[in-house]
């Protein structure tokens, strides 16, 4: 099950804005499966903004993305809605 978050810090004079990157995780999985020595890479990238409505319209952008609405538990519950739905 992947972890995604979004998280905001204050950094000083700074807002620091760090979000899972879901190419960054597929590309883990995908090592995962190979025969090959994996080359694991975090997923959770940073960006630094200097104001917070900087930080917020990142976030408001990102969140889609780095959120992705179907997670492996909500998959299953809107499978099984599927199914008794017909």
């Amino acid at each position: 099950m992947a972890w995604n978050r979004i998280t905001i810090e204050r950094e000083r004079n700074q807002y620091k804005v760090c979000a899972t990157d879901p190419k960054i995780e597929e590309a883990n999985r995908a090592n995962d499966k190979s025969d090959s020595p994996s080359s694991w890479k975090d997923p959770q990238v940073e960006y630094l903004f200097e104001t917070q409505d900087q930080a917020l319209k990142f976030v408001t952008l990102a969140m889609d993305i780095a959120l992705p609405a179907d997670e492996y538990s909500t998959a299953f519950d809107k499978f099984a809605k599927q199914a008794k739905d017909g």
